[in-house]
């Protein structure tokens, strides 16, 4: 039999299992991948028109839903490398430029980010000047250094210092 104390408790513990849940920050489950680029897309750091542009781009998902596109794989970095980005990032894409071309990059040619390959110091102009050339393979890379010279860095190898070099590279170029 169901006595009234009986009752209370089930009711007072159904009602606290169902508030249990309600105290924790939701996340927003939404698509994650790279979608193509249209002609309005601005870079996310530098604000610039990204279609039309050579060399390889990059795009991150966002925890919340929203998809970020950048007109090089140097920004997408400047971006990556703020404190408060990486908590917000769930994935990031870039060009796999040993598929694509150089001075039209494909679409459907994005691979992960954190798996790409990197090659820095070479010659060969992205969107802003010197870019960080992405490769989904380290033999792709090699190639493309055997042809522009270069160095071969993994995405975590990438930090203030690479693109400080980037930037003072551009510097001298336009002097």
């Amino acid at each position: 039999m169901l006595t009234r104390r009986k009752f209370i408790i089930v009711v007072g513990g159904v009602t606290l299992a169902g508030l249990a849940g309600c105290g924790g920050e939701e996340e927003v489950v939404a698509a994650c991948e790279p979608r193509p680029f249209h002609d309005d897309d601005e870079c996310a750091v530098c604000g610039m028109f990204i279609a039309g542009f050579p060399g390889p781009k990059a795009q991150a998902c966002l925890r919340d839903g929203r998809l970020l596109t950048f007109c090089s794989t140097s920004d997408m970095f400047v971006w990556l490398l703020q404190p408060d980005s990486v908590p917000q990032l769930r994935q990031a894409f870039v060009h796999d430029m040993g598929i694509t071309d150089w001075d039209h990059p494909s679409d459907d040619a994005f691979i992960e980010a954190e798996l790409a390959v990197y090659v820095t110091e070479h010659p060969v102009m992205g969107a802003m000047g010197p870019t960080l050339a992405s490769f989904g393979s380290e033999e792709a890379a090699r190639g493309f250094m055997a042809e522009h010279e270069g160095r071969l860095l993994s995405y975590e190898e990438i930090d203030v210092r690479v693109l400080n070099d980037l930037a003072r590279a551009h510097i001298q170029q336009t002097m």
